[in-house]
């Protein structure tokens, strides 16, 4: 159905019944009751923004609507307010504008503001409130949207705080509202702008006090540790880092090993549950794991600090704990040690080098140890090239090859094994060789295949493997340079077993054939022929 054609004047004629009608402009005396009574009408919002804007109504009462913006209850399931108050909102006309405290000049909002200022610190003052006992659902916290609408206006760009006292004030309370209860109110989905995001804004000072809630009640430690590191002064992260180590003692100690085991055996009951003493021990040992190696070992890495370097380095060291817990406190000192510290470097290097540790250990160990200067580790790793698992010399000497130049392989080839009577798995030399031909020497300095060409003929068995292990998954073009050795008869290193070090490669099962098969080498002619030749496709 079309519409009718209305003459020009109708609307400005129909507007002007509206305006009249208005109980806003039509003199009829807006009270607090009315003020009051638009928190919870469909057109409310737009009346008590037009309270807050007009100068001729009673500051007080602009004020008190105002604040009726803050506390107005959700609107489909969202509370508008601020928008209306200090973001942007859309007018009954679907027309963007902007909140109505930035609509004010300078000197009015400042009188509106510091009016304002009272009732919300008032209200963010309230502790948050216990947890409901049956669900352990988070209750209601009615002091959000006050903390809400005085965040949005300090955060407000510019600012819609303009006084300096009531600026201070309004960040201070903030800081007590996100501290107070921080672990529920972190949590809370119902904020407009969340914990973490506050005290981003405010820094250093808003996260002073975060290092007292580190204890063992505590379950969001990594909040915890994350805004410690990331906006927390010296001071800040060092008493984070010194509760980090003191709960960490703690949950290590038998004190809370017997207060757990009592507390597991409860719950053993209640849930019906049979379980003997050992296997509570291992519920026990299992509720540990989770703390150190999900909980505490992951803070202390954020963290950082003296305390947690300490700590985590006698941790590992000490055989006693489980190697889970063990590599998990050395992945957690990266980048953490001082590269500096000789201390630091030797209690490293003696969890790497020590034998009685499991492979994981080490292995962690190792990649610490490469985060120091190379003048300081090489050293050190040469003193590896003699041990009791060939594995440690190649985990040692990988490292090397990673932190030297081409000026240094010869220094590296000549503290290699000489015969072949010396354990060492193919992968060893082939991995040695390919991480030479990968290397970019500074100017003037011998180029990778150059340098690397000139041991083919060693007589010595480490270096001529690693000669010969630098063509593998090469081009195709060098496979000449290696056709003389096909034939070479010298035998390749004998393991047992338990020595993991096998040379074998794969091989078609017959002559063209696709399907593959393992197959033993026996010398050195087949290694060449069976398997670096036949890898050299590029």
């Amino acid at each position: 159905m079309g519409h009718k054609k209305r003459p020009v004047g109708w609307l400005g004629i129909a507007a002007l019944g509206v305006v009249l009608a208005s109980p806003l402009v039509a003199g009829c005396r807006v009270s607090d009751n009315d003020v009051k009574r638009w928190e919870s009408t469909e057109r409310g919002p737009y009346k008590l923004v037009a309270v807050v804007t007009h100068d001729k109504y009673d500051l007080n009462l602009r004020t008190n609507a105002a604040l009726s913006l803050v506390r107005m209850p959700p609107r489909g399931g969202q509370r508008k307010g601020i928008a209306f108050l200090v973001d942007k909102y859309k007018d009954e006309d679907g027309e963007m504008r902007e909140g109505a405290l930035a609509t004010l000049g300078e000197e009015r909002r400042k009188q509106i503001v510091n009016g304002m200022a009272p009732e919300l610190i008032k209200q963010m003052q309230q502790p948050p409130p216990p947890r409901d006992e049956k669900t352990g659902r988070l209750a209601v916290d009615p002091s959000i949207p006050y903390k809400d609408a005085a965040f949005a206006m300090l955060s407000h760009e510019p600012t819609l705080v303009n006084d300096e006292k009531t600026r201070q004030d309004i960040t201070e309370a903030l800081i007590a509202w996100s501290q107070t209860g921080f672990e529920d109110r972190i949590e809370n989905g119902s904020q407009q702008y969340g914990v973490e995001q506050i005290m981003r804004f405010l820094g250093a000072g808003s996260v002073k006090k975060l290092p007292d809630l580190i204890n063992e009640q505590a379950f969001r430690i990594d909040r915890v540790a994350a805004l410690i590191a990331d906006i927390g002064d010296e001071d800040t992260k060092k008493r984070g880092s010194e509760a980090l180590v003191a709960l960490a003692k703690k949950l290590n100690s038998p004190e809370w090993a017997a207060s757990q085991t009592a507390i597991v055996k409860k719950h053993n009951e209640t849930t019906g549950q049979k379980a003997n003493d050992e296997q509570v021990a291992v519920q026990v040992s299992k509720i540990l794991d989770r703390r150190l190696n999900e909980e505490i070992f992951p803070a202390m890495k954020k963290v950082g600090g003296r305390a947690c370097v300490d700590y985590l380095l006698g941790f590992a060291a000490d055989t006693k704990n489980g190697d889970d817990r063990r590599r998990t406190a050395l992945a957690a000192l990266e980048g953490r040690v001082d590269k500096n510290s000789a201390a630091d470097l030797d209690r490293v290097f003696n969890i790497a080098k020590d034998d009685a540790a499991s492979d994981a250990v080490r292995d962690v160990a190792f990649q610490r140890l490469g985060e120091f200067p190379k003048e300081q580790i090489v050293p050190k790793l040469y003193t590896l090239f003699e041990p009791k698992k060939w594995k440690v010399r190649w985990v040692a000497a990988s490292l090397i090859l990673k932190t030297i130049s081409t000026k240094g392989v010869p220094d590296f080839m000549a503290k290699l094994p000489k015969a072949s009577t010396v354990k060492m798995g193919m992968t060893e030399p082939l991995s040695y060789g390919q991480l030479i031909a990968k290397m970019e020497p500074p100017a003037g300095e011998p180029k990778p295949r150059d340098l690397v060409n000139t041991y083919l003929q060693s007589k010595d068995f480490g270096p001529k493997m690693v000669a010969i292990g630098s063509f593998y998954e090469g081009k195709k073009a060098d496979r000449d340079a290696l056709k003389a050795f096909e034939e070479d008869k010298t035998p390749v290193p004998k393991c047992d077993k338990e020595d993991d070090c096998q040379w074998q490669c794969e091989v078609p099962k017959a002559p063209g054939s696709k399907e593959m098969e393992t197959k033993e080498v026996t010398t050195v002619g087949e290694v060449v022929k069976l398997c670096v030749i036949p890898s050299m496709d590029k």
